[in-house]
């Protein structure tokens, strides 16, 4: 917990202090998809007092939301975004062979705070750029939806998520004009449920959006 505080008051920091020198920024809105993959303790579970081997995947999943990127060629990237992350878990009975599966959509807020790189000054050339970035991303559960396909799993709410999820995040950008496009990666930091579980949240994710220069 303590951890936790020193990196979001050092981002915080960092975000206020770069704002304050910037001199270009500008405001973006995107859309796109992410892949979830739960790191789990996969093996064997007791359901109804009878041995399943239990296994995790995830499912595509979407995200929309918008950032403002402050400054030139270093630059601060805070942003606000709504995403829903699918997951699927089998348990299979050890005896029979029958699979129990739970397919849920998990609806999220998150506040993604990134610090970058631009390969290219953008004041000598503005309409096309490459970045590199990294950074974190605090994430929250609003709700989780269970499939009609889940057959008779104990269900999980959003009761039984963390209060806040922390990933790193880090990946590559491209500027053509006024569209971009980011891919990245999401590795979990700290654990996404409550109650002991030790399932952290690696995610591959892809946004496709349009930015304004200012």
């Amino acid at each position: 917990m303590i951890m936790k505080k020193l990196i979001l008051i050092t981002l915080a920091c960092l975000l206020f202090s770069t704002i304050g020198v910037a001199q270009k920024f500008d405001i973006r809105a995107y859309g796109g998809f992410n892949a979830l993959q739960l790191t789990s303790d996969e093996g064997e579970t007791l359901i109804n007092g009878v041995a399943h081997e239990q296994t995790v995947s995830g499912r595509l999943g979407a995200q929309f939301g918008f950032s403002a990127t402050f400054g030139a060629r270093f630059f601060v990237q805070p942003g606000f975004q709504r995403a829903i992350l699918s997951t699927k878990i089998i348990n299979k009975n050890s005896i029979s062979g029958l699979e129990l599966i739970d397919q849920t959509n998990i609806r999220v807020v998150s506040v993604p705070l990134k610090v970058g790189f631009r390969l290219i000054d953008p004041e000598d050339v503005n309409f096309v750029n490459v970045r590199v970035f990294g950074g974190f991303d605090g994430s929250h559960v609003t709700s989780v939806k269970h499939s009609k396909k889940s057959d008779g799993l104990e269900e999980i709410d959003a009761n039984d998520f963390s209060n806040l999820i922390l990933n790193a995040d880090f990946g590559l950008g491209i500027d053509v004009l006024f569209l971009y496009l980011d891919l990245g990666y999401q590795l979990g930091i700290t654990p996404v449920y409550t109650g002991g579980d030790s399932a952290k949240s690696n995610a591959f994710y892809g946004n496709l959006g349009i930015r304004k220069s200012f």
